[in-house]
């Protein structure tokens, strides 16, 4: 019985890490449509995340299960993490569900690094788009250059007079 199990969580392990290698597709293809100003792109490809996001909830808890049952076939006390479920396996089945976990987090790892970048990225843009709008409502100040300033000059009003 713990083979089934045991395949179970192979096959769940495999998903997980083609699901993490999909989002992290996309997240490269996100920094891509951010440095072009692509808005309509990145708004589509942070629904296809939020997708994933969602399905990767729903692989966490299938993992549990499978976990509880193993805990219970194996009749042990205590089985919270993949490192200690490889303690209580044979060392060839051990050794494919270890590399999963290795690629998983190396994945994991390197999405987090593209986010970082993506974020920064947005950040650069914001902080430019609000540079501009403050360019462009600010009110220059009349020039005083002439003799004969009898101090009734005219502010000249800003391109636009609100922020948006």
């Amino acid at each position: 019985m713990i083979e089934k199990s045991l395949q179970q969580m192979k096959e769940t392990l495999e998903k997980e890490l083609k699901m993490y290698k999909e989002i992290l597709v996309l997240a490269k293809n996100k920094t891509e449509f951010i440095k072009s100003g692509q808005l309509d792109n990145i708004e589509k490809t942070t629904a296809k995340e939020q997708q994933y996001i969602k399905m990767m909830g729903t692989f966490e808890r299938l993992r549990r299960s499978i976990f509880a049952n193993i805990k219970e076939e194996l009749q042990i006390e205590s089985l919270d993490s993949i490192s200690e479920l490889l303690l209580h396996i044979d060392d060839k089945k051990a050794l494919y569900i270890d590399r999963l976990r290795d690629e998983i987090l190396d994945v994991i790892n390197e999405l987090k690094q593209v986010n970082e970048l993506n974020e920064k990225l947005i950040t650069k843009h914001l902080e430019y788009v609000n540079f501009n709008i403050q360019l462009m409502t600010s009110r220059p100040e009349g020039s005083h250059y002439g003799q004969n300033d009898t101090g009734n000059t005219k502010s000249i009003s800003s391109l636009l007079d609100m922020k948006i």
